[in-house]
């Protein structure tokens, strides 16, 4: 320790904080290409991810379309073989309840 500094704890305070100053600008300008190039792979498999998902989802979409067609249409098929056969449709689910009941025991 010299002299001037021993004599101004000012100054050695200034002087170690300006070195902590430098340091972390150091680190800073070292971490900054690094946080960069990790930001970008992030949005890489983020836009990855989202891009496959979007077919998943108008896959999903459509087919829960279809399905419910389907089950609309299974149901007006229903409903119209009741109204023009309702004997036979009563007759034809009490045998199944009978034979469901059966098999349950």
């Amino acid at each position: 320790m010299n002299t001037t500094q021993a004599l101004n704890p000012n100054a050695t305070i200034a002087g170690a904080a300006n070195l902590a100053h430098e340091a972390v600008n150091t680190a800073a300008e070292r971490a900054t290409p690094v946080i960069d190039r990790a930001a970008s792979a992030a949005h890489r498999t983020i836009n990855r991810a989202a891009d496959a998902a979007i077919p998943a989802a108008e896959w999903a979409t459509s087919s829960g379309q279809a399905i419910a067609t389907r089950s609309t249409q299974a149901v007006d098929v229903c409903s119209s073989y009741v109204r023009e056969r309702p004997i036979t449709a009563v007759l034809g689910a009490l045998a199944i309840g009978f034979f469901v009941g059966k098999v349950l025991r």
